[in-house]
């Protein structure tokens, strides 16, 4: 939900493209879809299994309108590289940090890295409040659009007159007070996934063929 939103924000026309990774789930495919857009793949780092950012020009074309980094499995993307590019072309940067709660690139926290970014709260990410998610974003055309988007539409001024089709996407009471009551301690949260991702590369580092997940020195991997 919070990727449809987003995308649906910058306002994509018929065709226009969005380069997201090769390897990520299919909610960020459906998001560029379902917005009237083409998804055009880059592949992906075999260090850390994050899009290759070396591979992002190539794919540029007019039509292109954003790229959507997806840090996967709590590592970030080489994001210098990617934010470099995106000024070059003028293009929007959709961050998805649904994986990285805690996690920096270069001292910074992700989901503030992009021109719009998403969450998950799924039941297995690190804060959780069983399903839903966030749309953070420092534009204010693109905050006032996505709180429009996720109730409905509906206007201030005139609640039930409608210009625009949008989404019951609302989270609940309950489910934010479970996500806020995490918030309190993320820290705790994602120190003791640290500590898990260090206790499994510590004791499977010897096993032959077994590839192990890797924190890149501009990195903090939440894992």
């Amino acid at each position: 939900m919070a990727l449809q939103v987003a995308v649906k924000c910058i306002g994509l026309e018929p065709e226009d493209e969005v380069i997201m990774p090769t390897f990520t789930i299919i909610s960020c495919a459906l998001a560029i879809i379902y917005n009237g857009g083409v998804p055009v793949l880059v592949d992906c780092d075999p260090r850390t299994w994050c899009m290759d950012v070396t591979q992002i020009e190539a794919k540029v074309s007019k039509r292109t309108r954003a790229i959507m980094p997806v840090h996967i499995y709590g590592h970030p993307v080489d994001m210098d590289p990617l934010i470099k590019l995106a000024q070059k072309h003028n293009l929007v940067i959709i961050e998805d940090a649904a994986e990285a709660h805690g996690a920096e690139y270069k001292g910074r926290k992700c989901g503030g890295l992009g021109d719009i970014s998403c969450f998950s709260f799924y039941a297995n990410k690190i804060i959780t409040t069983g399903e839903g998610g966030m749309v953070l974003t420092n534009n204010p055309e693109y905050a006032e659009k996505a709180r429009s988007l996720r109730n409905l539409c509906f206007r201030k001024e005139h609640r039930f007159y409608h210009t625009e089709l949008g989404y019951n996407f609302r989270l609940t009471n309950l489910q934010a007070a479970i996500g806020l009551a995490q918030l309190e301690r993320v820290d705790e949260l994602v120190n003791r996934k640290c500590w898990m991702g260090q206790a499994y590369t510590e004791r499977l580092r010897d096993v032959e063929g077994l590839e192990l997940p890797v924190e890149e020195p501009w990195a903090k991997n939440v894992f």
